[in-house]
C-alpha cells in the first residue's frame, strides 16, 4: 500500500514538473514571438507624426525655430541676469545683442540684394550668355550636339534663371506672412526663456528621482548642440560672406557681396551648398568679362574658402557639435526638405543631432545613437563588442513581454 502510495506521489509530482515545464516552454515561446500588433503601433505612429509635422509646418516650425534660439540666448540671458534682477529686462537684452550683427548682416546684403532683383532679368540675361559660352567651348572641344545642348539649356535652365524673379514675388506677396512668423519666433523664444525654470521642472518631475541626474545631463547635453550649431553657425555664415564677398570685389565682380552671402546662406547646406554658391558668380563672370583669369580666380577663391572652412573656420566655430556621419546627414536633409523645405534644410542636422543625444540616454537605442554618430567608422567593432546583447535588439520592443502573459 505505502509503495503504491509512493508511486502515485511520484507520478503526480512528475506530472506537475511536466506542466510546469511546459508552461515555461509556453512563455519562452509567447516571449519571443513577434508582436505585429506593437509594430503596427509603432508604424501607425510614425506616418502620423510624419503627417502632422507636414501639415501643421506653419505652426510647428516657429516653435522649433524659438525652442532653439531660446537655447543659443540663455547663456547670454543668464550672464545679464547676474548684473540685472529682472528676468524680462534680461531678455530684451539679450535679442538686443544678438539681433545687431543679424540685422548688421541683413542690412549689406539686401542693400545688393535690391539692385540686383531690380536688374534680375538683365543679370539673367547675363547668365544665359554665360551658360551659352560654356556649352559652345564644350561643343567645340567635345563634339556635344548643339542643337541638344541649346534644346536642353531652354528647357532646362530658363525657369531656374528666372526663378529669382518669381521669388521676389512671392515674397512681396506673402511678406506679411514671413513677418509674422519671424514675430512668433521672438514671441516664442522670450517665453522660453521667461519660463525655463518652470518648463525645466516640469520635464524633471517626468523622472524617477534615481533618473533625475541623468535627465538633467541630457536637458544640458541638448542646450549644448543647439547653442554650438546655431550661434556657430551664424557667425560662420557672416566670416563666409565677407571673405567671399571681399574676395569677389578683388577679382571685379559686380554685386560681389550679394554672390558672397548668397553663396554664404547656402553653405547651410553641407556638401553641396558652397558648389551652388559658387557656381551662379562663376557663370556670371564668363558673361560679363572677356577673360579667362576672372572665371578661374572665382574657382580658387571657393575652393579656398571651401577648404578653409572646412578644416579650420567650422571646426573652430561649430566645433562637432550635432556629431552625426555624412550618411545619416545626407538622409536627414532630403528628409527635412519634403517635410518642412527650406526650413527643414535648416533645421535637420540640429533636430538629429538631438535625437543622437537622446539615443545615448536610453539603453535600448544605444546602438542607434552610435549607427547616427559622426564615430560610425571608428567604432565599427563597438556593435560587437558591446551591443551584441538581447537588451541592444531594437526587436525586443516587438516581441511579447512575460508580464502581459
Amino acid at each position: 500500500m505505502r509503495a503504491r502510495d509512493t508511486l502515485t506521489c511520484s507520478h503526480i509530482i512528475l506530472n506537475e514538473q511536466r506542466i510546469l515545464y511546459a508552461v515555461l516552454l509556453q512563455k519562452n515561446y509567447m516571449n519571443k514571438t513577434f508582436r505585429i500588433q506593437r509594430f503596427s503601433h509603432l508604424l501607425i505612429t510614425v506616418c502620423l507624426v510624419i503627417y502632422i509635422l507636414n501639415i501643421g509646418k506653419n505652426i510647428i516650425v516657429p516653435i522649433v525655430f524659438a525652442m532653439l534660439f531660446s537655447f543659443m540666448l540663455k547663456p547670454l540671458s543668464d550672464f545679464f541676469e547676474k548684473y540685472i534682477k529682472s528676468r524680462v529686462v534680461s531678455i530684451l537684452c539679450s535679442f538686443l545683442v544678438t539681433l545687431i550683427p543679424i540685422a548688421t548682416t541683413i542690412w549689406h546684403f539686401a542693400s545688393q540684394s535690391f539692385d540686383v532683383f531690380k536688374n534680375m532679368p538683365a543679370i539673367s540675361g547675363k547668365i544665359k550668355t554665360g551658360i551659352n559660352k560654356i556649352f559652345s567651348w564644350l561643343n567645340r572641344n567635345y563634339g556635344f550636339s548643339k542643337s541638344q545642348s541649346e534644346e536642353w539649356l531652354t528647357e532646362s535652365f530658363s525657369s531656374v534663371l528666372d526663378a529669382p524673379v518669381e521669388i521676389v514675388g512671392g515674397w512681396v506677396s506673402t511678406s506679411s506672412t514671413l513677418l509674422i512668423s519671424i514675430l512668433l519666433i521672438f514671441l516664442y523664444s522670450f517665453f522660453f526663456l521667461l519660463y525655463r525654470t518652470s518648463i525645466k521642472n516640469f520635464l524633471l518631475i517626468q523622472f524617477a528621482q534615481r533618473q533625475r541626474k541623468e535627465a538633467t545631463q541630457l536637458i544640458m547635453d541638448v542646450q549644448s548642440v543647439a547653442q554650438q550649431y546655431l550661434s556657430g553657425l551664424a557667425l560662420v555664415i557672416v566670416i563666409l560672406g565677407i571673405l567671399n564677398g571681399l574676395g569677389l570685389m578683388i577679382i571685379g565682380i559686380e554685386y560681389a557681396f550679394f554672390w558672397g552671402f548668397l553663396g554664404a546662406f547656402l553653405a547651410v547646406i553641407p556638401y553641396i551648398g558652397t558648389i551652388m554658391g559658387g557656381m551662379l558668380p562663376f557663370v556670371f563672370s564668363i558673361a560679363t568679362t572677356d577673360t579667362l583669369w576672372q572665371p578661374i580666380a572665382i574657382v580658387i577663391l571657393y575652393g579656398t574658402v571651401q577648404a578653409i572652412e572646412g578644416h579650420l573656420i567650422t571646426p573652430k566655430v561649430v566645433g562637432s557639435s550635432v556629431k552625426i556621419n555624412p550618411l545619416t546627414a545626407i538622409i536627414a536633409l532630403l528628409i527635412g526638405a519634403a517635410i518642412w523645405g527650406v526650413s527643414g534644410l535648416i533645421l535637420a542636422l540640429p533636430l538629429v543631432g538631438i535625437t543622437r543625444i537622446i539615443c545615448e540616454h536610453i539603453d535600448m537605442l544605444k546602438p542607434l545613437a552610435l549607427l547616427l554618430s559622426s564615430e560610425l567608422y571608428e567604432k565599427r567593432e563597438t556593435f560587437i563588442t558591446d551591443f551584441d546583447k538581447e537588451d541592444y535588439r531594437i526587436s525586443n520592443y516587438f516581441r511579447r513581454n512575460e508580464k502581459n502573459i
